[in-house]
This record gives structure tokens, C-alpha cells and sequence, in this order.
């Protein structure tokens, strides 16, 4: 069985933050002001609800603040004030920031490009939880950008992502599955493996596929136009039961929020 290589890949995304956590109400009023300007696309009044708090040190804003300044939303574009804000959130410890500074050195924006940076900035907002950030991990070693290409540790990052919901490392996780660029610990229901054991995976090559496919169906589900393409592919290499078996598997690890899925 022969897959095509990925020629393009999701890059990942800066984030905005979309939740305050401040026991003044009157800080969070004026936060969720400037979301609702950014949802209306005005972008002057969210940076005048921002800019206050930020100079405040408030952390979720000075994100937003940065990333109004990455954009030209509101003012003109500038990566140097944009980068300021983001540090300033990132040593505080927020997540987003952290990710957002290393999308910034991924790309080389207002930064020289730099993987090994980005990835540094990475591990400390995956290491909160952040599936954004191992998504990028994931793509680094895959693609070994900066580092030696790794699928075990490629494999490692997008499954803590997909488990999450992520659906581009959904895609990703199930193109290598079904490239033979990583095996699945999907045996059988109820038969569960660590992600990481690599040295146990002995299935077939039909539970592989089923595997692949029940990753597939939930990026699809969670917005990943790609992955119906691979769905399609792999709906000809199985046969009716093994196609159940992938659906009934999808719907069991998204009513169960990833709990109950046997394919991680």
C-alpha cells in the first residue's frame, strides 16, 4: 500500500486568548469588551480595552495586545511591539504567549528564523498541556526542521495532541499510521497499549488501517478538510466490517471526549 507524501502541512496558528482569570470583575468586563470588538472587527476599540490591562500586567491581554500588533489590527503593523508584548506574557507563564513567540521563530516574523528556538518555546507551553504546541513539535520532528527527522518522537507529540482534539495532528497521526511512518497500539477493542511502547505494535496491517481510519473520520469531524481525502483512500483498503468497526470507534472516542478510545 502506497501513500503520497505530504507536500503541504498545517503550519499552526498564533493564539488569541479567549478567557480571563481574574477575580476582578470590572478586569474582566473590560476584557471580554475587547473580544467582543474583535468578533465585530473593531480592532481600535479592542486595543483600547486591552492596552490598560496589559500595562497592567495582565497577561491574557498583553497576548492580545501582541497579536492585535503582529496583525495591524487596530494599529499599524509591528512585529518589534509585538514580540515585547508576547515575552512579557510568556515570562509570566502563559501558555499562548510561549506558543506564540515560537510560531514567531518558526516563521522567522520580527525574529530570525529559528526551529531550534521555536521548539524551545514550544516545550514550555506543551509542558502545560498546550496541544497547539505539540502539534508543532510533532511537525518539527517529523519533518526534522532543525533536529534529526524522528517519527517515534513526531508520534509521541501528535498523539498528546490528537487526544486532545486536535484535528490537524488527528491527520497527521493517521497519515503515518497509514504510510507505515508509525504503528498504531490499536489491537482490538478493549486491548490497549502505551502510545510510546513501539517495540510491542504485532497487529495487521487491516487494524493499522482501521486505526488510520477512525483518526481520519475524527479530523474530519473536528475540521480537517484534508483528512477526508485519506478517509476515502483508506475506505477502499478495508472491507464493510472494518469500516463500521472505524465509525463505531470515532463516535466512541468523541462522546467519551477521548476517555474511551481504544486507538491511543
Amino acid at each position: 500500500m502506497k501513500i503520497k507524501p505530504l507536500r503541504s502541512f498545517m503550519r499552526g496558528s498564533i493564539l488569541l486568548i479567549y478567557l480571563i482569570l481574574s477575580s476582578s470583575m470590572l478586569l474582566a468586563d473590560v476584557f471580554v469588551a475587547g473580544l467582543n470588538a474583535i468578533d465585530r472587527s473593531h480592532y481600535a476599540s479592542a486595543y483600547r480595552s486591552f492596552k490598560p490591562l496589559a500595562e497592567n500586567g495582565v497577561a491574557e491581554a498583553q497576548n492580545n495586545l501582541g497579536f492585535l500588533y503582529q496583525n495591524g489590527f487596530g494599529v499599524k503593523r509591528n512585529y518589534n511591539t509585538a514580540i515585547k508584548w508576547y515575552e512579557l506574557a510568556a515570562d509570566q507563564g502563559l501558555p499562548e504567549a510561549q506558543h506564540n513567540m515560537g510560531m514567531l521563530n518558526y516563521w522567522g516574523y520580527g525574529l530570525s528564523q529559528s526551529y531550534s528556538h521555536a521548539r524551545r518555546w514550544f516545550t514550555k507551553s506543551a509542558n502545560q498541556g498546550l496541544s497547539d504546541s505539540h502539534y508543532m513539535i510533532g511537525l518539527i520532528f517529523f519533518k526534522g526542521e532543525g533536529t534529526q527527522v524522528s517519527p517515534e518522537r513526531a508520534k509521541q507529540h501528535f498523539t498528546k495532541a490528537a487526544q486532545s482534539g486536535d484535528s490537524n495532528a488527528q491527520y497527521m497521526l493517521a497519515h503515518m499510521i497509514a504510510s507505515g511512518d508509525a504503528k498504531s497500539n490499536y489491537k482490538t477493542p478493549g486491548n490497549r497499549l502505551s502510545p510510546f511502547d513501539f517495540a510491542l505494535f504485532t497487529e495487521s496491517e487491516s487494524n493499522q488501517l482501521v486505526a488510520a481510519l477512525t483518526l481520519s473520520l475524527l479530523a474530519s469531524r473536528n475540521g480537517q478538510d484534508m483528512a477526508n481525502q485519506l478517509a476515502e483512500y483508506l475506505n477502499y483498503q478495508l472491507d464493510n466490517e472494518e469500516i463500521a468497526e472505524a465509525q463505531e470507534l470515532s463516535e466512541r472516542c468523541l462522546e467519551s471526549a477521548y476517555r474511551n478510545c481504544p486507538i491511543f
